[in-house]
């Protein structure tokens, strides 16, 4: 299953797309990207097995 990005507000997510689009012609290297990735989107916490079937 894919997960859905979540960026940590509207405003990141406009910088982020802005800095994805430079990202796809080359006019910003991986390494920018990377960068951008962790200002902007929020990190995944990992769950235990019992954690995700309280879930459900």
């Amino acid at each position: 299953m894919t997960a859905k990005t979540k960026f940590k507000s509207p405003a990141f997510e406009a910088i982020h797309s802005a800095a994805a689009g430079l990202s796809s012609v080359d006019a910003i290297s991986a390494e920018t990207m990377r960068t951008f990735d962790k200002a902007c989107l929020t990190s995944v916490q990992d769950l235990q097995p019992v954690e995700i079937k309280a879930l459900r």
